[in-house]
């Protein structure tokens, strides 16, 4: 039987296929017949981003600069389109290749994925066409119209598939900024339209230079208040940690997005993290709503298994981006050798246009694994939410029932 993953459930592709040397990715969907949608693959270094354009695949640039990764027709009668990876050929800076699906003239058609079903990401062996990895996206989309379907990416010599589904809106540009693709609003779409000699229907217009702000402590700044919202929790050790999302919605609710409960992108909170990463590297929440909420926090958790040590060291900080060209950069400052929680930043999402980021580093008692609560106004206390474990041997060492 074929392992079918839901979101957030990595899974291993090499360690449990040895020979494996070319894999194909094959993308399925079922939408009306005048929707274009077009699959896409970002080939991504260390930092998340593309090293140079060329590694940006799709219908009109098929293979990449290194020629590991082909966009090709799909032969199974199954997938509407296939990537072939050639694992050997993929260069060792590469860490992540990101798969993706973009709506073609979305906002101008009114076309969006909550009018699309059946899509499925699956792995296969291409030498043998044995199928051994699938994803369905089984939940529901609003106005988005790209889709961040799963990643491949690098781990201790292996490579490993991270089952994502994560909408996007403002389409291919949006998902280009994100992969440190330079462009223009309009000119994916114009780029677009000439492959597909659709003449455009204006001229690109120029857009302003990305804005990065980093924040000093306890400062705060506001951005423009967007559609979308992406935080992403960033170290570089290869100790476990934990992002926490505390929300308070627009009626007053409040609650948390963490590891065990992933959240939703089209029921309240309108929050999604995007699974549990349990290595190095990176946690992601994306925001689908901010018109929904009044006020989130981001904090990060330091498993009991990994015995205390300084968030400094571990050089972890809160990136948020709004997608309309302002990434806010919150980083920790203070050296804090026995906290096993830390609150990064928060946001004030109360002003209709737009939305107050503020660093606000501050820790647990030392060695308390009680959690932080953020409060219905906004305000927010450590150490007095309940004591949360990875798992029962955590608890059990905790509370002194074994040596």
């Amino acid at each position: 039987m074929i392992p079918t993953l839901i979101r957030g459930q990595k899974a291993d592709v090499t360690k449990n296929n040895y020979g494996l040397r070319k894999l194909g990715v094959g993308l399925h969907w079922d939408a009306q017949s005048n929707m274009e949608i077009d699959a896409s693959a970002f080939i991504l270094g260390q930092n998340g981003k593309i090293t140079k354009e060329e590694d940006f695949i799709f219908y009109g640039q098929p293979v990449s600069s290194c020629g590991s990764v082909t966009l090709r027709q799909s032969n199974s009668g199954t997938d509407k389109q296939e990537f072939l990876i050639d694992l050997d050929r993929i260069p060792t800076h590469v860490q992540k290749i990101a798969f993706s699906l973009t709506i073609h003239h979305a906002e101008d058609r009114k076309h969006f994925f909550q009018a699309v079903s059946n899509m499925w990401i699956r792995l296969v062996n291409d030498e043998t066409k044995m199928e051994f990895l699938r994803f369905p996206i089984t939940y529901s989309f609003t106005d988005e119209s790209a889709i961040i379907v799963a990643d491949l990416y690098r781990y201790s010599n292996e490579w490993k598939f991270n089952p994502v589904g994560a909408g996007y809106f403002g389409g291919l540009t949006a998902l280009c900024q994100d992969f440190g693709i330079d462009v223009e609003p309009e000119i994916t779409t114009t780029l677009v339209a000439e492959q597909k000699q659709v003449s455009p229907k204006s001229q690109p217009i120029p857009a302003a230079k990305p804005i990065k702000i980093e924040l000093k402590k306890k400062q705060s700044v506001n951005i423009k208040k967007s559609k979308m919202v992406t935080a992403t929790l960033e170290w570089e050790t290869d100790k476990d940690l934990d992002l926490y999302c505390y929300y308070v919605t627009d009626n007053g609710s409040v609650g948390k997005v963490y590891y065990r409960d992933l959240g939703s992108s089209s029921a309240a909170p309108y929050i999604v993290l995007d699974g549990d990463s349990q290595e190095s590297g990176k946690e992601t929440i994306r925001i689908f709503r901010p018109e929904a909420l009044r006020y989130v926090m981001f904090a990060a958790y330091s498993a009991v298994s990994n015995g205390a040590g300084s968030f400094f060291s571990l050089r972890a900080k809160a990136v948020v981006d709004n997608h309309m060209g302002d990434v806010v950069i919150a980083p920790l400052l203070e050296i804090n050798d026995n906290a096993y929680w830390v609150c990064i930043a928060h946001i004030d999402f109360t002003n209709p246009k737009e939305m107050k980021i503020s660093h606000v580093e501050s820790y647990s008692k030392d060695h308390s694994e009680a959690s932080p609560v953020l409060y219905e106004n906004g305000k927010f206390r450590m150490d007095v939410g309940p004591i949360e474990f990875k798992d029962e041997v955590d608890y059990d060492i905790y509370f002194g029932q074994m040596p």
